[in-house]
């Protein structure tokens, strides 16, 4: 379910949509809200305010979605030339890195990580000490204050 409507977007590009293509438009408004959820991980209903920087996003990667549907990269008269998107392009809806980070600003997400510390490792002279990282596999060396004098 799209919480961005057919007039946000018709508003932002000066109504340059024609009637005919308003169930794509609703498609892809869809799309775009869906992936909009899942990388903010906010789910929103009637009477929530949206932020901002959520709708403009949205309506940024319908119009891409819209106007360019096959991923169209460049192409060339003189001597025809026409060049389509890469092997996992950007082909309908997607957000950019600085789409998907001010979506995350706005809904205060952050795609930053952390540590989880549990007390203090007692310093052993024999043996390197390691902390373990939520989320990954790979411990992370760890040096006791009195390691460092």
């Amino acid at each position: 379910m799209s919480y961005v409507t057919i007039e946000d977007f018709q508003v932002r590009y000066e109504n340059t949509v024609p009637y005919g293509d308003n169930s794509r438009i609703q498609a892809l408004l869809n799309d775009a809200c869906a992936l909009a959820s899942d990388i903010t991980d906010t789910e929103y209903a009637d009477g929530l305010t949206i932020p901002g920087a959520i709708i403009a996003s949205v309506c940024a990667a319908v119009r891409r979605a819209y106007e360019n549907p096959t991923g169209l990269q460049s192409e060339t008269i003189g001597d025809y030339s026409w060049r389509g998107a890469a092997v996992g392009g950007s082909v309908g809806v997607y957000f950019t890195d600085a789409e998907e980070k001010a979506m995350r600003r706005a809904v205060g997400k952050s795609a930053g990580g952390y540590v989880e510390l549990e007390g203090m490792l007692p310093a052993t002279e024999d043996a390197a000490q390691y902390l373990s990282v939520v989320g990954s596999d790979e411990p992370v060396l760890y040096f006791a204050q009195d390691d460092l004098l």
